[in-house]
């Protein structure tokens, strides 16, 4: 029984997500174009969340499933930029993109579609543009003062989330640690959980998981947001136009390629291999970041030399 608990967490998951803006795209343009930090503190709240539960389950089961190190190499940094490009041409991230769909943008399914193609691409050989990724031996927090104050910092954030929560009555704080505890649950338990590995098992010919639970722990994710969204009065149905369907595809196309050199995409490095204490998470994530804030940057001076007004 316990393994379907992750199909109620995911629906959890979803509803938050359709709450609060946790969003890369969204939290860097706000940064960049209006000057709030907000946005992005909210995903450190998430991380922190994560986090906590992660170090938490592993203190008191020591079952619990944490992310891989690897080697730092050229091509984590590459990667990382093509996940930044695809998440503009996009217009949002993998986590983003749920939240797009939540409220009835179905043009970003063709997201997953892109994605779909770059994994199979990369599957047969043909799209073969990076190194395979290596493991490294990772330091126990017990061993490692870096890691015991990241830890420490998680706890910081955790109990000033709940300060905002409970005493300002900052609702966002709610769902942004519901997202945490959540992601933490379910990637902590079922490691293999998230859309890109059920579309990685489908191309490469692995089937469905056992029971479909994770299958249907995916739907149910996207269901809890579609209903956060209906109980907001937010979701209005909508293909959109050739024009988004494009920039879905490829964006989805570029996040793939960058996937394939950092493994998993930006929602498991947000909700999973940060919080997990793997170094390379941090890393594409930070150059991730950077790359849609330059790209945001130098978006006006394209349009002045130009004469025109971009989209994102």
């Amino acid at each position: 029984m316990q393994q379907y608990l992750i199909i109620p967490l995911a629906f959890l998951l979803g509803f938050s997500l359709g709450r609060v803006a946790t969003c890369t795209v969204a939290a860097t343009d706000r940064w960049i174009n209006k000057g709030k930090l907000d946005w992005l503190g909210g995903l450190i709240v998430v991380m922190s969340w994560s986090g906590l539960v992660l170090f938490f389950l592993l203190l008191y089961s020591g079952r619990v499933h944490i992310p891989v190190d690897i080697e730092i190499r050229s091509s984590l940094f590459v990667g990382a930029f093509f996940m930044g490009i695809g998440a503009l041409i996009n217009r949002g991230c993998f986590v983003g993109t749920i939240g797009y769909i939540g409220t009835g943008q179905f043009s970003y399914l063709l997201s997953f579609v892109g994605l779909g193609l770059a994994m199979w691409l990369a599957g047969d050989g043909m799209l073969d543009l990076f190194d395979p990724v290596t493991p490294k031996k990772r330091t126990l927090i017990p061993d490692d003062p870096i890691k015991q104050l990241i830890v420490v910092g998680f706890v910081i954030v955790c109990l000033i989330s709940l300060w905002l929560l409970i005493m300002i009555r900052n609702l966002k704080m709610l769902a942004l640690l519901t997202v945490g505890i959540c992601a933490a649950m379910i990637f902590g338990t079922r490691p293999e959980w998230a859309y890109s590995a059920v579309i990685n098992s489908l191309i490469s010919g692995q089937g469905l998981s056992v029971g479909m639970t994770v299958e249907i722990a995916v739907v149910a994710l996207f269901l809890g947001s579609i209903f956060s969204s209906w109980l907001k009065d937010r979701f209005k149905p909508s293909f959109g136009n050739w024009k988004l369907a494009g920039g879905n595809l490829a964006g989805g196309f570029l996040m793939g390629i960058g996937a394939s050199a950092v493994p998993g995409g930006n929602d498991i490095l947000l909700m999973w291999t940060i919080p997990g204490l793997a170094l390379y998470g941090a890393i594409a994530y930070l150059v991730m970041i950077a790359t849609i804030a330059l790209a945001f940057k130098l978006m006006p001076l394209v349009q002045s030399k130009l004469g025109v007004q971009a989209e994102v």
